[in-house]
């Protein structure tokens, strides 16, 4: 899964986004469900809510949105298929969070790009009544270069998956064809457990983590 992410506009190749250059983006080095957040829809950045609350789930009680949707689900449940036959968007992603149980406690692990730049989750993305946009990221099963930390991941696009993802091709040749093989240009380490508090944004959250040895 992906419930915590990092993300400065300024650590990756966007050149194929039309409005890079009038788009404003303070970093956010803790991104939490129901952020409001720049997501790429048809070659263009364009801000959206983390997370996707559809009707009937807010009418059940203690209902929080979906904000990850697993790749295996995309061509079984009703919830995505209709988004993912028409709505594919790109998430800009500089890093991401994952836990850890170790010694009795959960310990939050930081995944980059090994040559820290910034990497393109796949994702849907869903535009309510009321103008607003809401998106979902795609996971995956974690590459076994990564998955000692967590078995799910973020679905991280090269650049032929990403043409695919975008395509017009048929919603089963794009499930069919999409790479996960993106384990070995990530790279993770122990991070400090003051991320684990939405509030806490600043650099110092993706910095490796060491205990004091005594």
């Amino acid at each position: 899964m992906c419930g915590r992410y990092y993300l400065s506009l300024d650590l990756g190749d966007l050149s194929f986004v039309d409005n890079l250059s009038g788009y404003d983006f303070k970093d956010n080095f803790n991104i939490s469900p129901q952020a409001n957040v720049p997501v790429v829809i048809d070659n263009n950045l364009v801000n959206c809510t983390w997370g996707y609350y559809p009707q009937w789930l807010k009418d059940q009680s203690n209902s929080k949105p979906l904000f990850n949707t697993r790749f295996e689900s995309l061509l079984e449940k009703k919830t995505f298929i209709s988004a993912f036959n028409k709505s594919r968007c790109i998430v800009p992603i500089s890093g991401w969070y994952e836990w850890k149980v170790i010694d009795d406690a959960k310990q939050p692990f930081f995944f980059k790009h090994n040559d820290n730049q910034n990497m393109f989750a796949a994702g849907l993305y869903w535009k309510r009544s009321d103008g607003t946009t809401e998106f979902t990221i795609i996971t995956t099963s974690a590459p076994i270069e990564i998955n000692e930390v967590h078995d799910r991941s973020p679905l991280i696009l090269d650049d032929i998956s990403m043409g695919i993802w975008l395509s017009d091709e048929n919603s089963e040749y794009i499930h069919e064809n999409i790479s996960h093989d993106f384990g070995e240009i990530i790279e993770h380490y122990q991070v400090t457990k003051s991320v684990n508090n939405p509030k806490n944004n600043n650099a110092l959250l993706i910095e490796e983590f060491n205990e004091v040895p005594f």
